[in-house]
């Protein structure tokens, strides 16, 4: 999970929390319901943050849907601040370079609270890029966040 975010000034939206999530967590858009079940009917004078669905990324298969990372804790059936752009401290599933590409991990015992190096075949996954390393899983890196 993200320990923490650096910036100053960080880019958000407002969502509604479909489960419990912890802040720090990546998120995913959409619910465990089919897509097409939560369309926004909205127009734009009345459209309403909780219309947007996140739930806790959880495993392997959720990297393609990553939105943000949660700002503060929320209950399921409640309102969420999601980040999506800044700086953040972030823990690494392994050895992380300063300067690639990083996704969340696709490690089933920490995929929702760690980063990993991006694959060329994975590229289309990436979050950010790392400003400083690791040595080993459970360092701590710093990573500019773009989601």
């Amino acid at each position: 999970m993200a320990l923490a975010n650096i910036s100053p000034e960080v880019d958000t939206f407002t969502a509604l929390a479909k489960e419990n999530i912890t802040a720090g967590m990546f998120v995913k858009a959409g619910s465990d319901e089919t897509f097409t079940a939560s369309v926004t009917s909205a127009g734009v004078s009345s459209f309403a943050g909780n219309e947007i669905e996140v739930m806790k990324m959880d495993n392997s298969a959720d990297d393609e849907f990553v939105v943000g990372i949660a700002q503060e804790d929320a209950t399921s059936g409640n309102t969420i601040t999601v980040m999506t752009k800044g700086l953040f401290i972030l823990p690494a599933q392994a050895a992380v370079e300063a300067g690639l590409s990083i996704s969340p991990s696709v490690a089933t015992d920490a995929f929702a609270n760690s980063v990993d190096v991006t694959i060329d075949t994975e590229e289309e996954f990436k979050i950010g890029k790392a400003l400083t390393g690791t040595a080993a899983s459970g360092q701590f890196l710093i990573a500019y966040v773009d989601i």
